[in-house]
């Protein structure tokens, strides 16, 4: 079965979960997808690409024209003559950055999500790269890794534990 591609859409502080899912070929030449936003039911869209930076939609029985131009973090599209900006984000990207608030010493999460596994101890030596936590954001077990190389100087969550985006997780020396 084919469960497609998750990303994140959203404008601004609007954020939505979407699942895309490729079906197969259209009769036009297109391809025909299942898109699902959210926990909603999935809607069936045909969509051809008749020349760059446009897409023909067809979604209810009704055709749609969408001026499509991807900028850098997502998409600049064009609907009846109102443009709007969507930020596309691959939630395991997001869920595997690691922030440089606490310098390059930290793991820490941009997504809320379970600890499934510490991989880890304090005291133990890491080089930079190496898995240190798994964590479950999004449905999807991701695994961080230290962003230095040295010894963990404090683990600051457990297994099972439910943490919140930007919290620090991993600490190192």
């Amino acid at each position: 079965m084919n469960t497609g591609s998750e990303y994140l859409v959203g404008t601004g502080d609007d954020e939505k979960r979407v699942r895309v899912r490729r079906l197969g070929e259209t009769s036009s030449g297109g391809t025909q997808y299942g898109v699902t936003i959210g926990d909603g039911p999935e809607a069936v869209v045909d969509a051809v690409r008749p020349v760059q930076d446009v897409l023909s939609l067809v979604f209810q029985q009704r055709s749609w024209e969408a001026g499509l131009v991807e900028v850098e973090n997502g998409f600049e599209v064009e609907v009846m003559g109102i443009c709007h900006d969507l930020d596309v984000v691959d939630p395991r990207r997001k869920a595997l950055r690691m922030a440089d608030a606490a310098g390059t010493n930290a793991v820490k999460t941009q997504m809320p999500g379970r600890v499934v596994r510490l991989l880890v101890s304090e005291g133990d030596e890491v080089v930079e790269g190496q898995p240190v936590i798994v964590l479950e954001a999004m449905k999807m077990e991701n695994e961080l890794k230290s962003p230095c190389t040295g010894i963990v100087s404090r683990v600051c969550v457990g297994e099972g534990d439910q943490v919140q985006a930007r919290s620090t997780l991993i600490e190192f020396a």
